[in-house]
């Protein structure tokens, strides 16, 4: 898994290419839907940085790009 920790959802999703089974998460715990993914950014991903990618779906844990990451709910 690349480290796409701080980087834009939507280039995330255009890199890692539609053969690939990703989910994005609000991480600010207010199950807010992620329709467009340019507009967030990603705070956590499950596998995580550098790791191999052995479940799916690839979590993305997104906030919106005017919120802050440091006010991601703890799971």
């Amino acid at each position: 898994m690349p480290d796409v920790i701080g980087g834009n959802a939507g280039r995330a999703f255009e890199q890692m290419g539609s053969e690939l089974d990703m989910t994005f998460k609000d991480a600010s715990g207010r199950g807010r839907s992620v329709d467009d993914p340019a507009a967030w950014k990603i705070c956590g991903s499950q596998p995580g940085p550098n790791q191999q990618i052995t479940d799916f779906p690839v979590v993305f844990e997104v906030m919106e790009v005017s919120e802050n990451c440091q006010d991601v709910t703890p799971n």
